[in-house]
């Protein structure tokens, strides 16, 4: 599913729970489009990646190395999870 056609699904659902949606069909796109435009505007900097030491031996044991391979794989998941809902990650 492409970024927009997840973010027009979720305005539908959001739509699909608004109380007297009905009398408001007629500027039902125009609020579409301003939903898809608030997430092409709204971007998010992620911090810095976690440093990953000069030399292995600064590595004091596998843990740490854990700990960085954790953290990277945790910071792919969250870019993929926020360019999935159609914003725009920096860093």
């Amino acid at each position: 599913m492409q970024h927009t056609d997840k973010a027009i699904a979720e305005f539908e659902a959001w739509w699909d729970r608004q109380p007297h949606r009905e009398q408001f069909e007629d500027v039902k796109d125009q609020m579409r489009n301003v939903w898809l435009a608030s997430r092409r505007e709204l971007v998010i900097e992620l911090p810095p990646p976690y440093p990953m030491p000069d030399e292995p031996e600064h590595a004091f044991d596998d843990s740490w190395m854990d700990a960085y391979h954790a953290a990277t794989g945790m910071r792919h998941v969250c870019r993929a999870a926020i360019e999935a809902a159609g914003v725009t990650v920096r860093g």
